[in-house]
């Protein structure tokens, strides 16, 4: 079985919206719905659920999917700058 792992949404980048022909829309990646107060919900949160081996951690501690590349620079094998 495939472990799930939430992590940033590589569409949105963690926003909740993408940019279409310069207009702001919600991204339909991470939408989410649920039952509140009786009534259906639909919220777009920035995260998804990936199998863990998509995934890698980034330098704040959080998932995100190895096709997306958010520039930072990861530290080095063996320089943990002790």
């Amino acid at each position: 079985m495939v472990k799930l792992v939430e992590t940033i949404c590589p569409r949105c980048n963690g926003n909740g919206y993408i940019v279409v022909q310069n207009d702001d829309i919600d991204c339909p990646m991470c939408e989410e719905e649920f039952m509140h107060m009786g009534g259906k919900v639909t919220t777009h949160n920035g995260y998804v659920m990936l199998p863990i081996e998509q995934t890698r951690k980034n330098v704040e501690g959080g998932r995100e999917s190895i096709a997306r590349w958010s520039g930072e620079t990861l530290p080095e094998k063996g320089k943990d700058g002790s």
